[in-house]
């Protein structure tokens, strides 16, 4: 995972602070059910909505972005270690999260990181796409395909070191307001370009509001999303 320093990585981190969708408790009640870990390790966890989350199945979690925009709006917790250092990851983990960053993992880091797993312990591949096309269109923005693939997940790599426990893709609803949907239109990288050119960079906040608000008086917003996940067991060598 790439490690990038900018004030764009700041502003993003500020979007994704403001609002987050409340998708990732879903996906994981979803995938863990019941099940209880000791420790688990969340890769790529952002802000640490995600890791946050994951408290309720662990006794113990470490959120790992090598972004320090993002590491440093991450909530404290007793139960929750955050670091941008890989040298802070442990070597025995109970479980190991990818959630929304498994798109950015290439061949060699995916080898250190699964070696970070206790043998038949568990790795969970999760994210979500949310639905923009309805609301694009009525702000008159056309995009092409996004490279980006959000069902990612171990096929794309070279191991057998795991066995498939269960997978799943799904769709479900979410509700924002016009704040939140300004800053969640913002967070998206693949749409700031697009954004800037559309409505300047000086302003852009309440330009994009300004324009939404003429299309969505509710301050109820219904916004659908599809979620994958694919859940894992780490095989006994």
């Amino acid at each position: 995972m790439k490690n990038e320093k900018s004030e764009y990585n700041d502003n993003l981190a500020y979007h994704y602070k403001s609002f987050r969708p409340p998708l990732h408790q879903i996906l994981l009640k979803r995938s863990l059910k019941d099940q209880k870990f000791e420790s688990a390790l969340d890769i790529g966890c952002g802000i640490g909505d995600s890791t946050l989350e994951l408290v309720k199945y662990c006794e113990s979690v470490t959120g790992y972005d090598p972004n320090t925009a993002m590491i440093q709006r991450c909530e404290h917790h007793p139960k929750v270690g955050f670091t941008g250092k890989l040298s802070d990851l442990k070597e025995n983990y109970n479980l190991l999260v990818f959630f929304g960053s498994l798109h950015y993992v290439n061949t060699k880091h995916f080898s250190l990181y699964e070696k970070k797993i206790k043998n038949e312990g568990f790795l969970l591949c999760a994210d979500f796409e949310i639905l923009y096309d309805s609301i694009l269109a009525k702000l008159e923005l056309y995009l092409t395909e996004i490279d980006y693939d959000h069902n990612k997940n171990l096929m794309s790599y070279n191991s057998n070191s795991f066995e498939i426990t269960r997978a799943e893709k799904f769709k479900t609803l979410f509700y924002c307001n016009l704040n939140e949907l300004t800053h969640l239109l913002l967070s998206e990288t693949f749409l700031r370009t697009k954004l800037i050119d559309k409505y300047g960079s000086t302003h852009l906040f309440n330009n994009l509001k300004e324009d939404l608000n003429s299309h969505y008086s509710d301050e109820k917003i219904a916004i659908q999303a599809n979620q994958y996940y694919s859940f894992y067991k780490k095989c006994l060598l």
